[in-house]
Order: C-alpha cells, then structure tokens, then sequence
C-alpha cells in the first residue's frame, strides 16, 4: 500500500507531462467582478486551466483533510482524559471498597466473638 501510492503519483506525473505537451492551444481565459468592475483576460494553453482547476481541488482536499483530521485528535484527547479520569475513580472506589471491606472483616470477628459468648452463656445457663 506504501508503495502504491508512489506508483500512482508517478503515473499521475507522467500523464500531466503528456498532457502538457499534447494539448498546447491557445484558450481565452475571461474572468469579471462586476460589482467591483474587475476584468481579467488573459490567453493561456489549456493544460494551464485544467492543471490549476486540478491543483486547487488538491489543496481544497488537503486543508480538508487537516481540518478533519484535527477535529478527529482533539476528540481522541478528550476520550484519553475521560479515560483517566473514570481509572482514578475506579482506583479511588477500590480503595474505599478495600478499607471497607477490612471493616466488614473487623465487624464479621466481633459478630463471630459475640455469638460465641452468646453461645458459651446459653451452654452455661442450659446446664
């Protein structure tokens, strides 16, 4: 795929140079602003025109393409910092689960303790 990228502009360049030298008749080029009373006129060969109509579509595609591509980054760093922040969460809900749950241990020994003591007085009693 690398490659034939290289392939084809190659191709590209070589059809744009024969393209050049095949199609060399004179074309009037007529161009006016009316409510700026701007008139151009000029007479150039015709691959002029299309080369230019080719290059700006070209230039149009790579200020499209930053733009894009730029809007698609700034949305991939607000998901990493959403990703971060919701991992510390989780870190700080881990933690907090952890110390309880060597508070739920704590309090299943004294609970364990009690009915022991319950049980060794209800045996004491019973006899």
């Amino acid at each position: 795929m690398r490659y034939l990228s290289l392939i084809l502009f190659s191709l590209f360049i070589i059809f744009s140079v024969d393209f050049a030298t095949q199609n060399t008749d004179p074309v009037v080029l007529h161009y006016t602003f009316d409510w700026l009373k701007f008139s151009y006129q000029s007479e150039r060969p015709v691959f002029v025109p299309v080369f230019f109509s080719f290059a700006s579509g070209i230039i149009f595609c790579v200020f499209y393409f930053f733009i894009y591509h730029s809007v698609l980054l700034r949305n991939l760093r607000k998901q990493k910092k959403e990703i971060k922040r919701l991992k510390r969460q989780i870190e700080k809900d881990l933690e907090k689960h952890g110390s309880m749950e060597e508070r739920n241990s704590e309090l299943q020994q004294i609970v364990e303790s009690v009915q022991n003591s319950v049980d060794a007085n209800s045996d004491v009693e019973s006899k």
